[in-house]
């Protein structure tokens, strides 16, 4: 078995957790007690369902995407509340990983995306707060966006891509940002890329698209960031030898 520490050191070192600026509250949010641990889940998101979830499958520790501590500071009342009590009293720590998870090369969202769907010659792709957050690539000979919808239709929680065809019909050069990307549309036109991936569009993503003739595919915030908590649950399981869980909701978002 593994002390606490030991995880939140081996997650913070792989993951640069210190380095990124973001909403997030990165790095463990809530010690539950610095025990040792048995089983690890891993998720999306950091719903109350999530962690109780996650303690009737006796994880130790829950390591989420999207966690309880954002930008602000909250009163620890209503939902916020019942989570952290639930954590608490059930002896289960919270870890959250937004933008590095994001970001990471080995098994951040992006780049395990990008490897899904075929893409080589990965590279950092849109620059925020000086850190590159997601990634771009190729493939080898163009195809239409029919290859990569039906790619995108196998991940967890897959729902029915929005798909803006403003571009070229036959694309190689594809940028993926994961979760809410419909800020990278510029950024993709500017770089002569073929196609945006993503996952929950904005509304001005449609025109921004139209004008500037971008193909973009939006196939689900959940499903398109199930990917790099997988991909982290697998590295950690293998490099440190203990027990992992993925919990698994859609969101249909």
């Amino acid at each position: 078995m593994i002390q606490l520490h030991t995880i939140i050191d081996y997650l913070d070192t792989l993951l640069d957790t210190a380095s990124y600026s973001d909403a997030s509250l990165n790095g463990l949010q809530v010690e539950a007690k610095n025990h040792e641990l048995k089983r690890i889940a891993f998720a999306v998101d950091a719903g109350l369902s999530v962690i109780e979830s996650a303690i009737k499958n006796k994880a130790d520790l829950l390591v989420v995407h999207h966690g309880i501590f954002w930008n602000k500071l909250n009163p620890i009342k209503g939902v916020l509340r019942e989570k952290i009590y639930a954590l608490l009293s059930s002896g289960c720590s919270l870890y959250a990983s937004h933008l590095p998870l994001d970001a990471h090369p080995e098994v951040g969202n992006n780049y395990t995306l990008g490897k899904i769907l075929g893409l080589s010659k990965l590279q950092p792709f849109l620059d925020f707060n000086g850190k590159f957050i997601a990634c771009s690539g190729s493939l080898d000979k163009p195809v239409t966006l029919n290859y990569f919808t039906e790619r995108l239709a196998t991940l967890d929680g897959a729902i029915d891509p929005l798909i803006l065809d403003f571009g070229n019909d036959q694309v190689s050069k594809v940028a993926v940002v994961t979760g809410s990307g419909s800020i990278a549309i510029e950024e993709v036109y500017k770089q002569n890329l073929d196609l945006l991936i993503s996952g929950e569009p904005k509304h001005e993503a449609y025109h921004a698209a139209k004008e500037l003739g971008v193909n973009a595919i939006f196939a689900g915030h959940y499903a398109t960031e199930t990917v790099g908590p997988k991909a982290l649950m697998n590295k950690l399981a293998e490099d440190l030898k203990i027990d992992t869980i993925f919990i698994h909701e859609g969101t249909g978002i």
